[in-house]
């Protein structure tokens, strides 16, 4: 399968016909005719679909973002402040002087 260098990136599809249905088998987004050869080779005899790469096509993993939700950020300060009391109420108590050794 030939491509011409100007339709490149393409994405390829390969599809393979039982009892006049195409099931598909594999895709991949290719830049150059030697990645074309490859898909070609690698799917010999089946069906092979290309269609021009669009940005919006090759750009998918770039534009996921995972958001973040506030409540998260809330939950974590309030931990540390609770942590951050009980250690504090621990040295002005001596409990953890006493639990761990420690001469301060």
């Amino acid at each position: 399968m030939d491509i011409k260098r100007e339709d490149l990136p393409v994405t390829l599809q390969a599809f393979e016909l039982e009892n006049n249905h195409e099931t598909f088998i594999a895709e991949q987004f290719v830049n150059t005719q030697a990645d074309v050869d490859k898909f070609t080779s690698l799917y010999a005899g089946k069906i092979i679909k290309a269609s021009k790469a669009t940005v919006q096509n090759n750009n998918h993993s770039a534009a996921v973002s995972k958001k973040r939700n506030p409540a998260t950020g809330m939950i974590m300060i309030v931990i540390i402040l609770v942590l951050l009391a009980l250690i504090i109420y621990g040295f002005s108590t001596g409990w953890i002087q006493e639990k761990f050794n420690l001469n301060i």
